[in-house]
């Protein structure tokens, strides 16, 4: 992904940006109803310009506060059961969901755009004309606040539901997939002879790999460039990022290419949505919880996302024919995804069965998933075998899959 719009999805993120874009709209208010003397008809101004602005305007901050205020402690509330009940690492997608952060984001921004307004009113900063225009755009800032709450409370029905949390994850996982399966069409492998060699100057997780930028890097130097730290890989400060056929001179480009943060992140590392939908499935099967159907669920949307990444990718032509990236190894893969399932679950007759009908499905997938799910599945047999209490569930399971 380009890193420039890596790093404005991150900020797009951010709940005080949105809000900050409602404080400058209400002060782009004050100023257009200055700027508006003389543009306003007289009966419009009439009709709207009187005290009632300012009673709408108190109205909506006093309002807008409180619903803030109540909005920010669901958010904690969903925050603490999720990072409890389901993984730390899922809890993050609370703060970050679209429909949470426009919400809060469009109560707190409507909250000080209507500060700014009764300030300005208050202040003897416009006339009648000047007033009816604020009050125009309070109507339509009152709308949008209704919309809001309306999707808000929709979301607080979801919001910290394990099911939904799978299906977030799930997106993220399969958006990361696609961005990745390409490799599949790039020269894979290692230099044999590197010439040269470009380390990080930081310490943490690669989040983003700006190969775009790499590509006209390579075309530049006339070199071809092995990408050493993917995403996802944990670096320290000294470790290699890319080797390289021959010199290059933009180091710096080079560096501000790979986005290296303290955690890892959904964007284009697939590991790392399988690792927390495993990480759901683990602890769906703790003694505290004991929820088999948690893990099922998990085990299914592994199914399909497994799937998916077997399928090959569309043309035949490399993107980024300059770059050497190493392949996602499939095993690594489904022991991200199912390995919590395997050793939490191996006991339970529910779980293991249905671990060995998803393993053998996929094992008869003619890519490159199918070996490596055959092996797990054998695995799995040989570990639930051993686990399972003699009696009717070991026998069902041992007769059900020889």
């Amino acid at each position: 992904m380009n890193r420039w719009l890596f790093l404005i999805r991150r900020l797009g993120r951010k709940l005080w940006l949105r809000a900050s874009l409602y404080a400058l709209l209400g002060i782009a208010t004050a100023i257009a109803a200055t700027l508006a003397r003389g543009l306003v008809p007289d009966d419009f101004a009439e009709r709207f310009g009187g005290d009632s602005v300012v009673s709408v305007l108190t109205i909506l901050a006093s309002s807008m506060l409180a619903v803030a205020t109540f909005s920010l402690g669901a958010m904690v509330t969903a925050y603490t059961s999720v990072s409890q009940q389901v993984t730390p690492r899922v809890a993050e997608l609370i703060t970050g969901d679209e429909t949470t952060q426009k919400s809060l984001s469009t109560f707190v921004g409507a909250f000080l755009y209507a500060i700014v307004g009764v300030t300005a009113i208050n202040a003897g900063y416009y006339g009648a004309d000047g007033r009816a225009v604020v009050f125009v755009i309070t109507l339509i800032v009152v709308g949008l606040v209704a919309f809001r709450l309306l999707a808000w409370v929709s979301r607080l029905s979801s919001l910290a539901r394990v099911g939904h949390m799978i299906e977030r994850v799930e997106g993220l996982t399969r958006d990361a997939m696609a961005q990745r399966i390409d490799d599949r069409r790039h020269p894979s492998g290692r230099l044999s002879e590197p010439a040269f060699t470009v380390a990080s100057e930081k310490t943490g997780y690669v989040q983003n790999v700006d190969r775009e930028h790499l590509q006209g890097v390579a075309e530049t130097a006339d070199v071809m460039i092995e990408v050493v730290a993917g995403p996802g890989k944990l670096l320290r400060r000294g470790d290699a990022l890319i080797r390289t056929s021959g010199g290059i001179k933009d180091l710096n480009g080079v560096r501000a290419a790979f986005a290296i943060g303290p955690t890892r992140s959904f964007e284009q590392d697939p590991r790392y949505g399988l690792v927390v939908l495993g990480e759901i499935a683990g602890k769906a099967l703790s003694p505290g919880l004991n929820d088999q159907g948690t893990a099922v669920q998990v085990i299914a949307t592994g199914l399909q996302l497994m799937e998916e990444w077997d399928r090959d990718p569309e043309g035949d032509r490399a993107i980024h024919d300059r770059l050497l990236i190493p392949p996602i190894e499939e095993a690594d893969m489904l022991d991200d995804l199912f390995g919590s399932s395997i050793r939490y679950g191996e006991g339970d007759y529910v779980v293991a069965t249905r671990l060995q009908k998803v393993l053998r499905s996929l094992g008869e997938l003619p890519g490159r998933v199918g070996p490596a799910a055959r092996s797990m599945a054998r695995e799995s047999r040989r570990r639930s075998l051993k686990a399972l209490p003699e009696g009717t569930d070991r026998t069902r399971f041992r007769a059900a899959f020889r």
